[in-house]
């Protein structure tokens, strides 16, 4: 388990601006899906092994610990890389696919199981971003190693790309995992690989105002390149699902501010389940509620409504054409800290609320205002109403989830006493609302990908630490 190194006032100021970056990064981008007929293929060799496996054991489930204290909000776990063992804290995100991590860990110099590719990588966010070269070498995840994965360099960058955190682990499709072949021009340029960093642009922005003529004239190709957690699953390693066990969408320093407090908190701790889920019986309660998965892109899902509680229902509106390729009105996010709701389904929440009690508003609008949060003993949380999300799903049922005060307030953050509202409205013109970490912090979540070509996600109610 990773701790935090820094006091709590810094990771507090941190956490926020990570969070505004992350938020802004996150637009709406469409993409070409990947083959459908690919996709199932990829399934059915998961569902035969998962069968194959029965007679002589199952495959293996690892619970791995995550925390939230090194960026304040997002998510994290160690990562070992190469012959060295390089140790990347790595963000764990369902909003992405792609591996990456600093050169400040890992630069692949005197790994001797580094296989160099001629593939570059480029990740663009609504600010900034980074690129790098694309290596293939042995990957320690949760203690099991991966020989010949592939992994990103992120040697020019965005300040301020990664915040506390040292990487990040795309736990998305395979559609998000673009690179470029660069083959023709390093040989053109007397080089065999993209490592070592072939260009000479440090800044990013000199850098990334260049890559475009440079596409153009280098006849570098389009490529896909297998996400690390397909990887594994295609390796026999995990059967294809994953889960989340988290209870903050803030780093809570309820305790105080010293390092020691902070890390201690167990509210700051989590479990990332890999390849499995429902067995771990010691972190939910009741049985789970099935929701439809309807792209193999983001994890996809249809809002059908929202509901204050004590207030009708809004019908969520669909999303427009023009972004109906690839995408829906809703993903689930484990890489966004607050939930992020399209403007209709925004404000239905906020009417809803103002229906309930002005007052409501009133304490929103505040924290809205205020960086150091406003005081959690004024909101009286035990009167604010629940608030419910109603998806597709996996049977044509609806699936009702609930978000309660406690998560879409976040108390004890940016300090002891105070609270931050964990709502905001949307990021562009899509219909399309970002479900995160407040929805998440509810429920015990397991993303299952062998049930169907899209997988599905399966929701229990959390249980809370001992």
């Amino acid at each position: 388990m990773a701790t935090v190194t820094k006091p709590a006032s810094k990771l507090a100021k941190g956490a926020f601006e990570w969070a505004r970056a992350r938020k802004a990064r996150a637009a709406v981008k469409i993409r070409s899906r990947s083959s459908r007929d690919d996709a199932e293929a990829h399934r059915q060799r998961g569902v035969a092994r998962l069968k194959a496996a029965t007679g002589g054991g199952a495959t293996k489930v690892l619970r791995i610990d995550i925390t939230n204290v090194l960026t304040g909000n997002d998510y994290s776990a160690q990562l070992a890389i190469g012959s060295k063992d390089a140790v990347a804290n790595v963000i764990l995100d369902t909003g992405s696919s792609t591996l990456a991590v600093e050169p400040s860990v890992y630069s692949g110099a005197g790994d001797t199981l580094l296989k160099p590719t001629t593939l570059i990588q480029l990740v663009t966010y609504g600010t900034g971003g980074w690129a790098g070269p694309v290596v293939d070498t042995t990957l320690k995840f949760g203690g099991i190693p991966l020989a010949g994965a592939p992994i990103a360099i992120t040697s020019v960058q965005e300040k301020g790309n990664f915040v506390g955190v040292t990487g990040i682990m795309g736990l998305a499709y395979n559609g998000l995992n673009d690179a470029y072949d660069f083959k023709g021009y390093l040989a053109a340029n007397g080089k065999a690989a993209s490592l070592p960093w072939p260009f000479a642009a440090k800044n990013w922005e000199a850098f990334l105002s260049g890559f475009g003529p440079l596409l153009k004239t280098s006849g570098a190709q389009g490529v896909r390149v297998k996400p690390y957690f397909d990887q594994l699953e295609m390796n026999g390693v995990v059967a294809n699902k994953f889960a989340f066990y988290t209870l903050r969408s803030w780093v809570s320093l309820r305790r105080g501010t010293s390092v020691a407090a902070v890390s201690a908190d167990p509210l700051n701790r989590g479990y990332f389940i890999l390849g499995g889920g429902e067995e771990q019986k010691d972190l939910y309660t009741g049985t789970f509620a099935t929701v439809k998965v309807l792209h193999d892109l983001y994890y996809n899902t249809n809002l059908k409504s929202v509901r204050v509680d004590g207030c009708a229902p809004h019908a969520a509106a669909q999303l427009q054409a023009k972004y109906r390729a690839s995408m829906t009105n809703s993903i689930v996010d484990s890489g966004t800290s607050d939930l992020t709701l399209a403007k209709d389904v925004y404000e239905a929440v906020l009417v809803g609320l103002k229906q309930r009690t002005p007052a409501f508003i009133q304490a929103i609008v505040a924290a809205s205002k205020s960086r150091s949060g406003i005081p959690a003993a004024s909101l009286n949380l035990e009167q604010w109403p629940n608030i419910y999300f109603t998806l597709e799903g996996e049977d044509g049922k609806d699936v009702e989830l609930v978000v309660s005060p406690q998560t879409y307030w976040q108390t004890d953050f940016p300090a002891a006493g105070q609270a931050v509202f964990q709502i905001s409205g949307p990021l562009d013109d899509a219909n399309q609302s970002i479900l995160g970490l407040p929805l998440l912090n509810n429920y015990y979540v397991v993303f299952d990908r062998a049930l169907d070509v899209n997988g599905v996600i399966r929701f229990a109610p959390i249980k809370p630490p001992a």
